[in-house]
Formats: structure tokens, C-alpha cells, sequence
């Protein structure tokens, strides 16, 4: 078993990685939404790592997109929640189940950064059961109207493309649910920041929906599968959250471990108490696991194979262990971690997202013991819509 990354993989890793250390780490305080940047990681292909060359892709694999993940979220986490948008479950999801019209249309301006994404799950009354939506979604003939309201909604603020999930008929549930992609430049969507904790640098805002619009080749998959469309969103949005909890962990380890080989007490550094030693070992562990599990589930991807159980047991872990390795960080630093001049309080406050983000982590526990206890399956044969039945035209 090889676990060293390829030639291909290490480039796209360290271009990350100095972008990330020159031009994201200097802005990481900045609580606000950095444009450039997002133009500047298209420029670079960052986003591109999953997709072919004719959407802009440099066809590197889900592997490289956890591997650069990781770069950006140890620099900024909050960048790092935007990259997920742009990088994999709007224009991928596009990619994936989109007709040609709009695979032509959106994919290749969301992977260069010239537009920017957003994904339309979360509801007022809707959280983890997104089948219980409650934004309607009509055939109207020549083109699709949209009712509803959305939360939660990561870039909803900024987004000039957004992937609407919504039902024509909730007695249906799950089978009702549809995906249509939206064009946010509508006097019907009207969008409000909401204010929150961590992840600053990403907006995330409450979105009122009236009469919006979107033409039927916009609709993703078929009459019926948006539920479809969403779990497979949701299981590569996984690789996305578990790579940027690895990264953000080991951004706390990497502050712990430069604190403790410069903060002297008692005529010594404390890294050298035994205490302070068993903390850093337990982070190093926490942090080498997680990267483990996560890149487990993003390599099976690559391979064709089914993952949804495995990237849920990364993205659980991972978000388990940054959220503790954060606590951590905050008690090597002792009174230090709790001011705003050091980077443990921001580290502190944008952990808790991972227990959220793409399925809480109750939902990851649900997922994982349910397909242990042989209550449901968790990796089950994907079903992709053939292209002729995507294709409208």
C-alpha cells in the first residue's frame, strides 16, 4: 500500500501552499469576502482539480482537490468554505448532472473564478431532512418558478449561479424533490447576511425566493431525482469539509507547536513538560488519522468506487478532531490563546462549523452505525442519468 502523493499531486500541493502562505495567510483576519482571491485560485486551477481540461480543469482527481483543501482552510477556513462551492458542489454537480446547455453555460466560469456558486439546501423549517423542503419548484411549460426561502446559504450574499433544491409535490417527499440551477440577477432573489460566529471570510445569508425564474435546460438530472442530485453533492462536499477540518487542525497544531518551543515558565520552554508533550502527541494523532480517513474516501472516489460510508467516517473524525484540537491549541496558549492578537481565538471560533457543515456530525453517526448494524447500507451503486435523457435541446 502506497500512501506517497504523485509528482502531479505534490505540484498542485505546493502552489497551494504558497498561494495560501502569500497571498491568503497576510488577509486571514480580515473578516470579509475577498474577491480577488477567488479570481486569483481560478487563475491557478485551484478549483480545477476534479474536472477536464475543456471546463477549465487540470483532471488532477479528488485526491489533489483534498490535498489543496487542505492548503487553503490551514491558511483561511473561511476561504476554504467558498473553495468547496467553487471547486466541487456547484459547478461539479453541474458537471455531473446538468445538460449540455448548462454544463456549457455555468461549469467553466465557476472553475475559473469568473462566477461564484452557491448551493440552496437549508430552509427556515429544514435542516438535516432535506426532503421536507418546503420551496416549490413548477413546470411551468417553457421554464421552471420558484417559491421558498433558504438559510444557511454559504456565499448566498455574493453568488451569481446558485443550485436551488426544492419539491413539486412534498406529499412525494424524497421523490418529489428536484435540482434547478438559478441565476441570482433576479428582482425575486433577494438575499440577507446572516451574522455567525466563525468563517468569516465566506457569507453566508438567509435568501427570500419570488417567482424566480430558470429555463428547462436547467434542470439537473430528471423530473423527480433532485434528492438523487443532492446526496451525491453532499458525499463530495464531505471530501471538501474533512480536508479543510485536517487542514484547520493541523494549522492549530502548527501554532501549539511554535508556542511551546518559544514560551518559557518556571526557567524552561513548556514544551518541555510532560503535560504540555501529551497534548501535542494527542493533537499529531488526531490530525495524522483524520488526513488518513479523509484522503481514504477521497482516493476511492478516484477509483470509481463507492465512498459515501468511508467519507462520512473522515468527515466525522475530522470534525471531531478539529473541534478538540482547537480546545487544545487554546490551552498550550493559555491566557495568550484568548486574545485577538494571536490566530487560536479565529481557529476556535471557525472549528465548530465542521460538526455542521455537509451533514452534522449526529447525521455522520447515523450514516456510519447504521450501515455497521445492517440497518442501511451507506455505500450503495451510484446511479448517473444517461445523457440523453439530461439533454433537452
Amino acid at each position: 500500500m502506497n500512501f506517497d502523493l504523485t509528482e502531479e499531486i505534490v505540484a498542485m500541493q505546493d502552489m497551494a501552499r504558497k498561494f495560501a502562505e502569500q497571498d491568503v495567510l497576510p488577509r486571514a483576519k480580515e473578516d470579509v469576502f475577498k474577491r480577488d482571491l477567488v479570481a486569483k485560485m481560478g487563475e491557478l486551477g485551484l478549483f480545477g482539480c476534479a474536472f477536464p481540461p475543456r471546463y477549465g480543469g487540470v483532471e488532477a482527481g479528488f485526491l489533489a482537490h483534498s490535498v489543496v483543501c487542505e492548503e487553503i482552510s490551514r491558511a483561511d477556513s473561511g476561504l476554504r468554505s467558498l473553495f468547496n462551492l467553487q471547486a466541487m458542489t456547484v459547478p461539479y454537480t453541474i458537471m455531473e448532472w446538468g445538460t449540455e446547455a448548462a454544463r456549457k453555460k455555468y461549469v467553466r466560469d465557476l472553475v475559473l473564478g469568473r462566477k461564484i456558486g452557491c448551493t440552496c439546501f437549508s430552509e427556515p423549517n429544514v435542516g438535516s431532512d432535506i426532503a421536507a423542503t418546503e420551496t416549490r419548484i413548477e413546470d411551468r411549460g417553457d421554464h421552471f418558478r420558484i417559491n421558498g426561502a433558504k438559510t444557511w446559504i454559504s456565499n448566498g450574499t455574493v453568488a451569481d449561479v446558485a443550485i436551488v433544491y426544492g419539491s413539486f409535490d412534498r406529499k412525494l417527499k424524497h421523490r418529489g424533490m428536484c435540482a434547478v440551477v438559478v441565476e441570482t440577477d433576479q428582482p425575486g432573489w433577494t438575499p440577507r447576511e446572516t451574522p455567525k460566529l466563525g468563517d468569516k471570510s465566506s457569507p453566508i445569508a438567509e435568501i427570500h425566493i419570488e417567482d424566480v425564474t430558470a429555463p428547462k435546460e436547467n434542470l439537473l438530472g430528471i423530473w423527480g431525482e433532485g434528492f438523487k442530485v443532492a446526496m451525491t453533492a453532499l458525499d463530495r462536499g464531505r471530501i471538501s469539509v474533512g480536508s479543510g477540518a485536517v487542514g484547520l487542525a493541523q494549522a492549530c497544531l502548527d501554532a501549539s507547536v511554535k508556542y511551546a518551543n518559544e514560551r518559557v515558565q518556571f526557567g524552561k520552554l513548556i514544551g518541555e513538560f510532560q503535560l504540555v508533550k501529551g497534548v501535542i502527541a494527542e493533537m499529531v494523532s488526531m490530525v495524522e488519522g483524520a488526513r488518513l480517513l479523509v484522503r481514504r474516501g477521497a482516493w476511492l472516489n478516484d477509483q470509481g468506487r463507492p465512498f459515501t460510508r468511508e467519507i462520512a467516517i473522515g468527515k466525522y473524525a475530522a470534525g471531531e478532531a478539529v473541534v478538540k484540537a482547537a480546545g487544545m491549541a487554546m490551552e498550550v496558549h493559555g491566557g495568550m490563546g484568548y486574545s485577538l492578537e494571536m490566530p487560536v481565538e479565529k481557529y476556535y471560533r471557525d472549528a465548530k462549523l465542521y460538526q455542521v457543515g455537509e451533514g452534522t456530525a449526529n447525521i455522520m453517526r447515523l450514516l456510519i452505525a447504521d450501515d455497521a448494524l445492517g440497518i442501511k447500507k451507506a455505500n450503495r451503486p451510484r446511479v448517473h442519468v444517461p445523457d440523453d435523457f439530461r439533454d433537452l435541446d
